[in-house]
């Protein structure tokens, strides 16, 4: 049995917090004017999207491209994440009913959700263990719920409040799963022997 150090869940978990740290503190360049559509913090989405490249390829199918296709899957996901959330925050919620208490945590639930839920497409789209509704309601509802984090992002003017505990958690949540299909391969591989 492996140690939980060595688990995918606990590296892609560690990776996803240094990926949160890292994005907190170089954003990236920022290609567009707020709330307009355009590329945000670019570098956030790049450093995430390199965990989760890196754990299809150490615990999927050891494929570069598998690995390429996650990276730039996250980088799209987090990109119509903050997209989204700033299109619902500045516009679409302006003048509704939805206070503005609460207006915060819509944003960053509906944001949180999608983040995730595009980067769980990518990712499944290459690596059949993935492919899993409990896996697909696992990582969108880990994303969303942690997107709640959102409004105390907002009142600290602290992005890692955020992105470190969000990126921590939806890579923990993905390599949950893909440990299961790691221990299959191993499984089937030793069965064969």
């Amino acid at each position: 049995m492996k140690s939980i150090l060595h688990h995918p869940a606990t590296i892609l978990a560690a990776l996803g917090a240094v990926s949160g740290t890292l994005g907190s503190y170089g954003l990236g360049a920022n290609l567009g004017d707020a709330p307009d559509l355009g590329l945000y913090m670019v570098f956030a989405g790049l450093w995430f999207g390199l965990v989760i490249g890196y754990g299809l390829w150490r615990w999927g199918d050891h494929s570069l491209r598998t690995a390429a296709i996650a990276v730039a899957a996250t980088w799209i996901a987090w990109e119509a994440a903050v997209n989204i959330g700033l299109q619902l925050d500045q516009r679409w919620l302006v003048g509704t009913a939805v206070p503005d208490g609460l207006k915060s945590y819509v944003t960053g639930f509906a944001a949180g959700g999608i983040g995730a839920l595009v980067t769980w497409l990518g990712a499944a789209a290459t690596t059949p263990s993935l492919r899993q509704v409990s896996t697909a309601g696992l990582v969108v509802s880990t994303g969303a719920l942690l997107g709640l984090l959102l409004p105390a992002t907002n009142q600290y003017d602290y992005p890692a409040i955020l992105l470190l505990p969000w990126q921590a958690a939806v890579a923990a949540a993905l390599g949950l799963s893909l440990a299961a299909g790691w221990s299959r391969l191993d499984l089937s591989s030793a069965t064969r022997a």
